[in-house]
C-alpha cells in the first residue's frame, strides 16, 4: 500500500507521494488454501509521481506496485507509448488509463492531473472515473487522498474538521502541505503497531498553467539529509 495526495490551489496543482514498496507473505492453510500471513518492505525507491512527456500530463499512483509483471513507473511508460497522442487532453489521458488498466482495479488507484486552456483538471481514476476539482459544474479546491488514508483523514476530517481555505492557498504552501500530508502519514505508521507500509522519500511534483516541475524528486532532485 501506498499514500499519495493531491492538492489543488487557483495557481497549480501539486502530487505528492511516498516511495515504499512492500509485498504480502503468502503461506498454505492445512486445507490448502492460501492466505496472507504478513507484510514486508521490498524497497524504498519505488516511484510513484509521474510527468508524462508527450502531454503535460501528471500522474500519481497507489495501490499494487506490479501490474501485467511490470512495476508501475514502466507500465505508465508502456501505457504512453501506446495509447497516449499529442494534443491528448487531461481527460483523454484520463479516460485512456481507466480503459488501460481496468483489469487491475480495484487493486490500484491514479490520479491524474493538468491543464487544458487554462483550465484545471484533477481525476481519480479507478473502477469509476471521477473529476474531483469539479462540484455543480463550479472549479472546486481541496486536498484529496488515496491508500493509507487513515492519518490524514482523523487531521483534517475528525470533528471537529480542520479548516483550510485552499482558495486562499498559496502554490508554495500548497507544495509543503502535500508532502506534509505524505509526511506525516509516514510518521505515524512509525508508531502503529501494524506493518509500516509507507516510507522512503516523498516525491513531490508541481503542475501550473505555465508548466511543470519537480520540487522533490529522488532520482532527478533529491532532497539533502
Amino acid at each position: 500500500m501506498s499514500i499519495m495526495c493531491t492538492v489543488y490551489v487557483p495557481d497549480g496543482i501539486v502530487l505528492a507521494a511516498d516511495s515504499r514498496m512492500t509485498g504480502n507473505i503468502m503461506v498454505k492453510t492445512p486445507d490448502g488454501k492460501t492466505q496472507q500471513q504478513g507484510t514486508f518492505s521490498i524497497s524504498d525507491n519505488a516511484q510513484k509521481v509521474f510527468m508524462l512527456s508527450k502531454v503535460k500530463v501528471g500522474i500519481a499512483s497507489c495501490g499494487a506496485a506490479i501490474l501485467e509483471n511490470r512495476t508501475i513507473s514502466d507500465f505508465l511508460r508502456i501505457f504512453e507509448i501506446n495509447e497516449v497522442e499529442q494534443g491528448d487532453s487531461v481527460t483523454d489521458v484520463a479516460k485512456k488509463l481507466q480503459a488501460y488498466a481496468y483489469k487491475h482495479f480495484p487493486h490500484v488507484n491514479f490520479f491524474v492531473c493538468g491543464y487544458d486552456d487554462e483550465e484545471p483538471f484533477v481525476y481519480d481514476v479507478s473502477k469509476e472515473l471521477k473529476r474531483i476539482n469539479m462540484d455543480n459544474g463550479n472549479i472546486r479546491y481541496a486536498s484529496s487522498w488515496s491508500g493509507e488514508q487513515l492519518a490524514i483523514t482523523k487531521l483534517l476530517n475528525s470533528q471537529p474538521p480542520t479548516p483550510i481555505n485552499h482558495e486562499l492557498m498559496p502554490l508554495k504552501d500548497a507544495v509543503d502541505f502535500a508532502e506534509f500530508l505524505v509526511d506525516v502519514t509516514i510518521k505515524l505508521q512509525r508508531f502503529e503497531m501494524k506493518p509500516k507500509t509507507c516510507g522512503g522519500d516523498i516525491d513531490v511534483l508541481v503542475i501550473t498553467k505555465e508548466g511543470s516541475f519537480w520540487h522533490k524528486h529522488k532520482l532527478f532532485k533529491p532532497s539533502n539529509k
